[in-house]
């Protein structure tokens, strides 16, 4: 009786062990970098304004998602001291990339051939990570979207890029359905390092 308990409890254990180590490695976490032209101080340019058409808005992409990037750029420069002009200093564009990938997950299963697990005498018998007791190995096939966000912000005489934010994550299907929350998160953590930081709330 006991050992079908120790089993079982092992049995769970080991369960719930998997599954919180697939629900971390699954969990999507944006990496965010940037980069700057060093010879260009940012804070001596005043207005802002996008691209006639965002990369984002091009065939292929929802009407929809232009929109959102735009409010939320806005919404950074504008915190930021930037205003929104005709003929800015500064031209926004926003375009994304992604690729398929597949994640291929293998772990040892102790139970795959059915092994025993319990105490005898003090010692342990029959235990599948013992001598000769290989126990087998599980395989987990996911397939998942990696995206990336690339906001460019380019002299308008100069015509060059003089700052890049990147954000770079693994797109689920909450964060699809949930577009507009997506957008102004990723945003956000985009311009976490833009060189101006906008002035803290006073709430």
């Amino acid at each position: 009786m006991n050992d079908g308990l120790n089993r079982k409890n092992l049995r769970n254990l080991i369960a719930l062990v998997l599954i919180f180590v697939s629900v971390v490695a699954c969990a999507p976490s944006v990496k965010v970098r940037s980069d700057a032209d060093p010879t260009v101080n940012l804070s001596n340019y005043q207005t802002y304004g996008f691209f006639s058409q965002l990369g984002v808005e091009g065939d292929g992409y929802s009407s929809l998602l232009g929109q959102h990037f735009r409010q939320a750029v806005a919404t950074e420069m504008n915190s930021r001291g930037f205003t929104q002009a005709n003929g800015p200093q500064l031209q926004v564009n926003v375009s994304i990339g992604s690729k398929d990938k597949v994640r291929v997950n293998t772990y040892q299963d102790p139970y795959l051939y059915g092994g025993h697990y319990g105490m005898y005498g003090g010692g342990m018998y029959g235990s599948p990570w013992g001598y000769g007791y290989g126990g087998g190995t599980r395989t987990t096939v996911h397939q998942y979207t990696e995206a990336e966000v690339f906001v460019d912000l380019v002299d308008s005489t100069k015509h060059k890029m003089v700052w890049q934010g990147v954000a770079k994550f693994t797109l689920t299907e909450k964060m699809q359905q949930q577009l507009r929350e997506t957008v102004y998160s990723t945003v956000d953590k985009i311009f976490t390092q833009f060189p101006i930081a906008a002035p803290e709330s006073s709430n």
